[in-house]
C-alpha cells in the first residue's frame, strides 16, 4: 500500500486528470442510462414468474400492464344483441396497433358472462402486449383513439384503462437517479461536516461522486451486451454512497494516525 501511495502521489496530476475524465464520462452516462435499462421486475424461479414466462412463450405477450377496453351499448339494447358490432369495434381498435403482437380476451372469444355487466349493456376486453422496453406511453397512444372512434361509429360509448393509465395522472416521472444521488449526498454531507468538523467532510463526497458515476458508465456499457434491471441504478447510488463514506473514514483514520506518528 505504501508503494501504491507513493506512486499515486508522484503522478498526482495524471491521477487527478483520470479522475476528472471518469467523473465527466460518468455524468454523461448517468443521463443516458435510464433509457437503456430493462423494466423487467420478474423474480426468476418464483411461481408467478414461471407462469409469466409460459404466457410469453405461448402468446408472445406479458401481463406487465393489462389494458381494459370497455364498451357500453345504447340504453334499451344489450351486448348480446350487438355482439357482432362489439367484436368489430374491438377488432378495429386492435388493428390500429399493427407493429405489436396483442392478445385479446373478451366475451366473444370466451363466451364467459363475466365479461358482461349485470344490466347487459356493458362489456370489456382484456388486451395484453409484450413488455415495454422503455418508460413512457405505449400502445395506448394508438389503441385509445382507435377504440373511441370505432365505438362512436357504432353508436357505443368506449373507454380504455389500465394500471399504467391510472397512474399517469400522478407524479410518476420523479427526479433522475443523478438528482436523487446528489440529494442523498447533500444530506450525508451535513452529517459528515458534524463528524469531521473540517473540510475532510468533502473527501467522502469526492470519492462517492467519481466511483458512483464511473460505475454508471460501466453499467451503460454492460447494457450493450445484456439486459440490466432498472433497479440497478438505485442500488449503485445507495451502496456506492455508503461504501465511499466507509472507505473515507478508513482513509482519514489512517492519515491521522500517520500524522500522529510524525
Amino acid at each position: 500500500m505504501e508503494r501504491l501511495a507513493r506512486l499515486v502521489m508522484h503522478h498526482r496530476r495524471i491521477v487527478s486528470a483520470v479522475w476528472l475524465v471518469l467523473f465527466l464520462g460518468g455524468m454523461f452516462s448517468a443521463s443516458q442510462l435510464s433509457d437503456r435499462l430493462s423494466l423487467d421486475f420478474s423474480l426468476p424461479g418464483q411461481p408467478g414468474d414461471d407462469a409469466e414466462q409460459l404466457l410469453i412463450e405461448s402468446y408472445g405477450v406479458s401481463t406487465f400492464d393489462t389494458y381494459v377496453a370497455v364498451l357500453t351499448v345504447p340504453e334499451g339494447q344489450t351486448v348480446e344483441e350487438n355482439q357482432d358490432a362489439v367484436a368489430e369495434v374491438f377488432a378495429t381498435a386492435v388493428a390500429a396497433v399493427p407493429d405489436v403482437q396483442l392478445r385479446v380476451v373478451d366475451f366473444a372469444s370466451t363466451g364467459d358472462p363475466g365479461f358482461v355487466t349485470d344490466d347487459g349493456r356493458s362489456t370489456y376486453a382484456l388486451i395484453q402486449a409484450p413488455i415495454p422496453v422503455t418508460f413512457g406511453p405505449y400502445i395506448e397512444v394508438q389503441l385509445d383513439p382507435a377504440l373511441d372512434k370505432a365505438a362512436t361509429g357504432q353508436g357505443f360509448e368506449g373507454g380504455l384503462t389500465s394500471y399504467g393509465l391510472l397512474a399517469a395522472g400522478g407524479d410518476t416521472e420523479g427526479p433522475s437517479v443523478l438528482v436523487e444521488t446528489l440529494s442523498g449526498a447533500a444530506g450525508a454531507l451535513l452529517v459528515l461536516i458534524f463528524v469531521f468538523a473540517s473540510f475532510l467532510a468533502l473527501l467522502p463526497m469526492l470519492i462517492a461522486a467519481v466511483s458512483i458515476l464511473t460505475t454508471f458508465m460501466l453499467v451503460l456499457g454492460l447494457t450493450t451486451f445484456s439486459d440490466v434491471s432498472v433497479i440497478v441504478q438505485f442500488l449503485i447510488a445507495l451502496i456506492g454512497l455508503g461504501v465511499a463514506i466507509d472507505y473515507s473514514l478508513l482513509l482519514v483514520s489512517r492519515w491521522r494516525e500517520e500524522r500522529a506518528h510524525g
